[in-house]
């Protein structure tokens, strides 16, 4: 349906807060907060940390987006999520773009057509729709 990027969440008083659009390498001395280490963000952290010549020095886990927004708003380090994850992010956070450098996922629908969806299935699907249309307008 479509491309969610992965983007950088900065606290509103960090030296970046105000750039709108960073590279990994700019990144190299940032103290990072990770959902869980197995969780599929922070293998993009590490991977796209990586490319750009670095490891991040993992300050804080978090276990879930919410959390790690609050770390990084109080000046705990910087997160990297999923741009819908962050869509209606904290107003002491700020989203900064890291352009084709960091990867994005994809989101897809499948359902089976040979039986009848339950309504709260058709409701997922006309949700995403509607983000789908928002990122193609946006973008």
């Amino acid at each position: 349906m479509f491309e969610d990027p992965t983007v950088l969440v900065v606290s509103q008083e960090h030296r970046l807060g105000r750039a709108r659009h960073v590279t990994m390498s700019m990144l190299r001395h940032e103290e990072w907060i990770v959902r869980k280490r197995d969780h599929p963000v922070a293998e993009v952290l590490e991977r796209s940390c990586r490319s750009a010549g670095f490891s991040p020095s993992i300050a804080f886990e978090a276990n879930d987006y919410q959390e790690a927004l609050a770390m990084v708003s109080v000046g705990l380090g910087v997160a990297l999520a999923p741009r819908t994850a962050v869509q209606s992010a904290r107003p002491d956070v700020r989203i900064v773009s890291l352009g084709q450098e960091a990867p994005s996922r994809r989101i897809v629908v499948a359902h089976r057509s040979d039986r009848v969806r339950p309504p709260g299935e058709r409701a997922m699907h006309q949700i995403l729709v509607d983000v789908a249309r928002e990122h193609l307008t946006a973008g």
